[in-house]
């Protein structure tokens, strides 16, 4: 249990570049041209992994020695972008 809480901070300041900018785009776009919210589900599921790419594998690519020296290594902050935007996909087929 320690171990999930020593690794969620990190993996919190990794999210906070990716999913508020790419949660806004979503639901101004999905609620402006398709007026769902499956629509804005979607658009986060393509528009999350899309986002991470061109914040840490392109602008930021000295980030990754930041998350790495924490324990986390680039699968690991892939895998949390993509289960985020899973999970919000799904909420959003719910609503």
């Amino acid at each position: 249990m320690k171990d999930l809480l020593f690794y969620c901070r990190p993996l919190w300041f990794f999210q906070k570049k990716i999913a508020p900018p790419a949660f806004f785009i979503s639901v101004l776009l999905g609620l402006t041209f398709f007026k769902s919210f499956s629509a804005v589900g979607l658009i986060f599921l393509l528009l999350a992994p899309f986002w991470h790419y061109y914040i840490y594998e392109v602008r930021y690519k000295q980030e990754y020695y930041f998350y790495f020296n924490l324990g986390l290594t680039r699968l690991v902050l892939w895998v949390s972008t993509l289960t985020l935007a899973v999970v919000v996909f799904f909420l959003a087929l719910v609503l």
